[in-house]
């Protein structure tokens, strides 16, 4: 291997880590503004998309407010939800830039595919919570009104809140391939130790399933069996990461 190629040469100090990590998100922090900005002036069409399945579930239950500036509030939080999706590209550039010393040159040439291949699993993460878990969510509760002869009416801030949570929870979730390769290539585990564990993992994946969807089994299923599924994904990558960590590299 050469000695250029030696990621243990870029080691940096704690000061070091600190300093990058707050230039880090500063820039993530400045990207994520003006994605607000922008999306701001379309409030009204995101917050529609993000009412739909609602409406679609809830027939004639209105969405309601419940403060005079809630609405207001509520143009401000959805605005940075989505300016933090349009510049998720550059928040997992940052991401790599801040790991990146920790990997090898050769490593170092992915951040295309990295970046592509993370915005792409955060979308099909939240892709999946929109069109089938909130959709099989919201129906379920709203039988349950039904079942003891209540009318819902919602407050809207209640609806965005959980739809936004689920959101970024499914779309950080649909992360853990990429995540067991840094894992891997940082020496923190292997796939021998994702096998080992697999059972305390099920049981992991069922309590971040609870903690990140409405109290509800269906929704929860509806996380973790993807989130198996991935975590089997992650093993496959955990093997070729440590393969290729312990192939002999060219000087």
């Amino acid at each position: 291997m050469s000695t250029v190629d030696d990621p243990h040469i870029f080691r940096m100090g704690l000061m070091q880590h600190l300093r990058e990590l707050r230039k880090r998100l500063i820039i993530s922090l400045i990207a994520v503004t003006l994605g607000a900005i922008v999306a701001y002036l379309y409030a009204g069409q995101i917050f529609a998309i993000l009412c739909a399945p609602y409406f679609a579930s809830f027939p004639n239950s209105p969405l309601i407010g419940t403060s005079p500036a809630e609405a207001w509030l509520l143009k401000l939080k959805v605005s940075v939800f989505a300016g933090a999706i349009i510049t998720s590209p550059i928040l997992f550039y940052q991401l790599w830039l801040f790991v990146a010393p920790g990997l090898y040159q050769t490593e170092q040439r992915l951040v295309v595919p990295f970046v592509i291949l993370s915005t792409v699993l955060f979308t099909l993460g939240a892709y999946f919570c929109y069109e089938l878990a909130l959709p099989l969510s919201l129906r379920f509760f709203y039988e349950e009104f039904r079942s003891i002869g209540i009318t819902p009416t919602i407050k809207i801030s209640d609806h965005l809140s959980m739809s936004i949570t689920a959101l970024l929870g499914f779309g950080v979730v649909f992360e853990l391939p990429l995540l067991s390769f840094f894992l891997t290539r940082a020496g923190v585990c292997d796939h021998t130790f994702l096998l080992h564990h697999f059972r305390h993992a099920v049981v992991i994946i069922f309590v971040v399933a609870a903690v990140l969807t409405p109290p509800d089994v269906m929704t929860q299923f509806m996380m973790a069996g993807p989130l198996l599924i991935l975590y089997g994904i992650s093993i496959g990558v955990a093997y070729l990461a440590s393969n290729r960590s312990n192939a002999p590299l060219s000087t």
